[in-house]
């Protein structure tokens, strides 16, 4: 025997839980563990009887509700709203439940899982989603039992036939609701990183270089992007979005290019790519360092090789590039050394000698960067994100203290040793590296992969890539180190999925859906006007055939087949036998005036059936048909 309100209580709790689940990572503490431990006190309370009662849930809940309400500002929305959410649900699971309250966890389950949406759109969420409302039907099926009697005790056959029946209603529901998929509007973007574009960026690509900003910087692995090309070679995987030629306050930033510069590429080894960006308010694109052209989207490519596009886009896109990885970019003219050889601040009384000795040493501007490279590799500096120098001088304290740094205190020292020594330098921003998927052909780019290199000219030849960061002591080993164990490869297998459902299922938005009525729209009108009657006629006629052909086979559909067959049986008589035959004549009658033995062994095996109040059985339909052509 199994009790109603115990599978009442359990299905409640996989709803509640399944609002949380996506919700969690977005928390705060204390509602983060508030919900597990209300879970599992629920859960003790409702075999028990013994729930918070009273006065009590309110008074908790209007404490909640107080403290998040005090942190709303035009900033800071989402945050307090989702956490007094998960609050509001842990209070009413640890409280009696009543009909109404089960309906109330139902609802603050289903807002708890929308909320996740806020925050991001990943194909998990069609996952969650089909299962709340799954099991949110189910157990309504349940609750309409238990608010008729919430003692029930039903044997358990029973309890699988109710759950059996319930579960039909939410299947027969699913074609309704790929239906409405695809009909319907939806965004590809999460809603509240549209109303918080005004906010903080995410860490990593930043559109300015500051070494000594901060004293560590934290691995973030959201996606960025996914590249669809095949397997490159490590030291290929740079990925190009901006170029730093300007300092400003001890800042490399992105300004004006001078004017009439222009340049083109030289090299060999072109690689297709096409790329799938994560939806973000930026007209950056990232492509292949170094990219020569660009399709796909509305988009130009600077006197820099940077992809720019040409307005803000929001949502989910997609792009061809081709690159030339490792290729030099040549100028037509002579470049503006002036500009690219500016200095804000004099260089440090330790970084100004290096700088003296590089002019002095180097002939050509090869041999200055082979001598500043040498000077990186004897220094034995370390590639670190954390324990960063954060003095009046960061780069001379990473240079000569602390000996440990990230790219920016790689590139910018550089940078700045080359320019003092004459040798005309920019900073490039993007990412470096990238996951392989082998399940779906593409390299995953994730944030904490941001990364800046240098670029100098040297004369006689162009604009050529450095990467001071590979000077380290540790860099090697960094970069190759790969990512193993059942937790990644599970996690790219993920990845995988959402790689198809971005590009097959969200891609297919509002815009394309009224893009796609427009164009059907287009072609009617090119449809050419001059009247042709037998044409006409042909298009005009295949609907009535349809439609005459449907009729027909409904009618035929709603006969029996002992009808179908009786009728055929006394158009057979009528037509043989010139006697007239009544409504009042039997069949018995017919067979015996007509003499013919095939009527009457029709008429026997017909009235074994139809006369006892049952069906003809295949064997006998077959009979009967059989008979028909011998009479």
């Amino acid at each position: 025997m199994v009790r109603i309100s115990t599978v009442l209580n359990i299905l409640t709790y996989c709803i509640a839980l399944i609002g949380y689940a996506p919700l969690s990572p977005f928390l705060e503490t204390v509602p983060r563990f508030i919900f597990p431990a209300a879970l599992v006190a629920g859960f003790f309370a409702d075999r028990k009887g013994k729930w918070l009662a009273g006065l009590l849930p309110t008074i908790v809940s209007i404490l909640f509700f107080t403290f998040y309400a005090a942190q709303l500002h035009r900033d800071n929305l989402v945050g307090p709203a989702v956490n007094l959410l998960t609050v509001l649900l842990s209070v009413r699971l640890v409280s009696e439940k009543k009909v109404r309250n089960y309906q109330q966890i139902f609802a603050l389950a289903l807002f708890s899982l929308a909320a996740s949406s806020l925050f991001t759109l990943d194909s998990l969420f069609l996952v969650y989603l089909i299962s709340l409302l799954f099991l949110v039907a189910v157990t309504l099926v349940i609750l309409t039992f238990h608010g008729a009697d919430n003692t029930m005790v039903l044997p358990a056959a029973a309890v699988k036939k109710i759950l059996s029946a319930a579960c039909l209603m939410p299947t027969a529901a699913l074609p309704l609701m790929c239906v409405f998929f695809i009909i319907l509007p939806r965004t590809q973007y999460p809603l509240w990183n549209f109303l918080n574009a005004s906010g903080s960026r995410v860490a990593g690509f930043s559109e300015k270089v500051e070494p000594g900003s901060a004293p560590s910087i934290g691995e973030v692995k959201k996606p960025v992007f996914r590249v669809n090309c095949g397997k490159l070679a490590k030291e290929q995987l740079y990925w190009r979005g901006i170029v730093f030629n300007s300092i400003v306050a001890d800042a490399w930033v992105k300004g004006d290019l001078p004017a009439g510069e222009s340049g083109y590429l030289a090299g060999a080894g072109t690689v297709r790519q096409t790329v799938y960006p994560e939806p973000e308010r930026s007209g950056r694109l990232f492509a292949l360092n170094v990219p020569s052209r660009i399709t796909g989207v509305r988009a130009d490519l600077t006197g820099d090789f940077v992809l720019k596009s040409r307005s803000i886009r929001a949502g989910r896109v997609k792009y061809d590039v081709e690159s030339l990885p490792g290729g030099v970019i040549r100028t037509h003219d002579k470049i503006d050394r002036e500009f690219y050889l500016r200095l804000p601040n004099p260089l440090s009384s330790r970084m100004a000698p290096v700088a003296k000795e590089l002019a002095r040493k180097g002939k050509t501007d090869n041999a200055k960067v082979e001598l500043l490279k040498e000077f990186y590799l004897t220094s034995r500096l370390n590639y670190a994100t954390s324990g960063l120098p954060v003095s009046a001088d960061p780069l001379d304290e990473f240079l000569f203290v602390k000996k440990r740094g990230n790219c920016e205190f790689f590139a910018s020292s550089f940078a700045l040793l080359l320019r003092s020594a004459g040798v005309p330098s920019r900073l490039v921003g993007g990412y470096f590296g990238g996951e392989y998927n082998e399940l779906g052909g593409y390299y995953l780019v994730t944030e904490e992969m941001a990364h800046v290199w240098v670029e100098a000219h040297i004369s006689g030849d162009g604009w050529v890539m450095i990467d001071p960061s590979a000077l380290s002591v540790n860099f090697q080993r960094i970069a190759e180190q790969r990512h193993t164990g059942l937790a990644f490869r599970l996690g790219m297998y993920l990845d995988s999925f959402n790689y198809y459902w971005n590009k097959v299922v969200i891609s297919y938005d509002l815009e394309k859906q009224f893009r796609l009525i427009n164009k059907v729209n287009f072609q009617l009108k090119q449809l050419p006007v001059s009247f042709k009657p037998g044409m006409f006629l042909l298009w005009a006629g295949i609907p009535f055939i349809m439609a005459v052909m449907i009729i027909a086979f409904a009618r035929f559909k709603s006969v029996s087949r002992e009808e179908r067959i009786m009728r055929k049986f006394l158009r057979k008589i009528k037509e043989k036998y010139p006697f007239e035959i009544l409504p009042s004549t039997g069949l018995h009658e017919l067979a015996g005036q007509s003499g013919d033995p095939h009527i009457k062994n029709f008429v026997e095996v017909y009235g074994r059936a139809v006369y006892h109040d049952r069906k003809l059985t295949g064997i006998e339909y077959r009979a009967l048909k059989d008979l028909l052509r011998k009479i």
